[in-house]
């Protein structure tokens, strides 16, 4: 069992001895830091889920803190859609923009809706300490330049701490949003001590959504194969390891 105090989008968790210590510890994907959404827990991101104007559909509206307020994602005109009662009540932008949740919302309304919250987007390295014990330790910030979605222990410079090869991607959000599409596949060296190190891997780009990666053979050799959403099957192999500092 993983857990964390942190509240994130995540994607998956790679068990793995990362110390050496004899249990386990995980590599966990989340949103990654390149997103128009940040997150803390002082201006977490919430999703609030509701009848918002009462014609028996619930609708979502995500909100961010933006200069210490909170304010919806979605813009004007985008709400107005979903929720045509605002374009009656804010007939101009300005006024949209000067309204707190609670005004354009109600506030029973955002007290009575299903919420979720996240605080925490980066991806992430959750070291075990023992009885049950787990402290979460961010990524470097090549390996926060998507969501990771995928990863596998690997041996990638010959010594005795498991390495991690990481990919990710997300395409399908909206234009506001954009597409996630900047991780072309990273190696997490392991230097000890729980320290991790993002490299590239030996000018090889893996392009494309990883969903899933899983460790095999290919002609006898041990290889890495990468399942892709909407593309191919992609499988790559170690040609040397690369040197140990």
């Amino acid at each position: 069992q993983v857990t964390s105090d942190k509240k994130g989008r995540w994607n998956f968790v790679l068990p793995v001895d990362i110390d050496g210590g004899g249990d386990l510890d995980s590599m966990a994907g989340n949103l990654g830091l390149k997103s128009r959404l940040s997150a803390s827990v002082q201006a977490p991101v919430r999703l609030y889920y509701n009848d918002f104007d009462g014609n028996g559909k619930k609708e979502q509206i995500l909100s961010y803190y933006l200069r210490g307020k909170e304010i919806p994602f979605a813009n004007k005109e985008e709400l107005q859609k979903q929720l045509p009662f605002l374009k009656k009540q804010f007939l101009y932008a300005e006024d949209f923009a000067k309204a707190t949740m609670k005004q354009l919302f109600g506030e029973k309304n955002l007290e009575k809706a299903d919420t979720l919250e996240a605080n925490y987007f980066s991806n992430s390295l959750i070291v075990n300490d023992g009885n049950m014990v787990f402290r979460t330790i961010a990524l470097p910030w090549e390996a926060q330049l998507s969501p990771l979605r995928a990863g596998v222990a690997v041996n990638a410079n010959n010594d005795n701490f498991p390495d991690i090869l990481v990919a990710g991607n997300y395409y399908e959000n909206n234009i506001q949003m954009g597409r996630y599409d900047a991780d072309y596949g990273t190696v997490l060296i392991n230097r000890g001590k729980n320290r991790l190190e993002a490299v590239p891997i030996n000018g090889l780009s893996i392009h494309g959504q990883v969903r899933h990666i899983k460790k095999g053979m290919k002609k006898g050799k041990e290889a890495y194969f990468l399942a892709r959403n909407n593309d191919s099957l992609m499988i790559i192999q170690y040609a040397d390891p690369l040197p140990n500092k």
